[in-house]
């Protein structure tokens, strides 16, 4: 695992942790840097886990959040118009043949999304967790979450 750290007002680029111990970085410096470079190796999968699920993009992620939101209203309305709803009405043929199909489908994939979306959070955080708590490399490179799986 390649490692990059500052240490003594010293950047250091490393193959390994032995490598950065024979340059007279402290181990605790290293170990702590290993932490790291594995969290957010962590981190990565977990979005990678998520786009198993999902489709990625800050757009997408806003277009989603409106859509739910616009499916919520369109289900509570007592008559729910077309033109008050244009994301809803973009699904129209293809999520359902109408307002209140398509805002049904929405929602229900919003609470299996929640349901993922939870266990691959819980997978990150205690594999996360695992790894602050590991006393070596070698318990920190063991650590593997458990994804949920398709």
């Amino acid at each position: 695992m390649p490692i990059t750290l500052t240490h003594a007002g010293l950047r250091f680029f490393a193959a390994s942790s032995e490598q950065l111990v024979s340059a007279g970085v402290p181990a605790e410096i290293v170990l702590a840097a290993v932490k790291e470079v594995r969290k957010a190796e962590i981190d990565d999968e977990a979005e990678r886990q998520r786009l198993r699920w999902i489709t990625g993009g800050a757009g997408q992620a806003m277009t989603y959040t409106r859509k739910v939101e616009q499916a919520r209203a369109a289900l509570a309305a007592a008559d729910p118009q077309l033109a008050d709803y244009p994301l809803l009405a973009a699904s129209i043929g293809i999520d359902g043949p109408d307002i209140v199909s398509v805002a049904n489908v929405v929602v229900g994939m919003d609470a299996a999304w929640e349901q993922i979306g939870a266990a691959i959070e819980s997978a990150r955080l205690a594999a996360k967790q695992a790894i602050a708590g590991a006393p070596d490399e070698a318990a920190v490179l063991v650590v593997q979450p458990v994804w949920p799986s398709v």
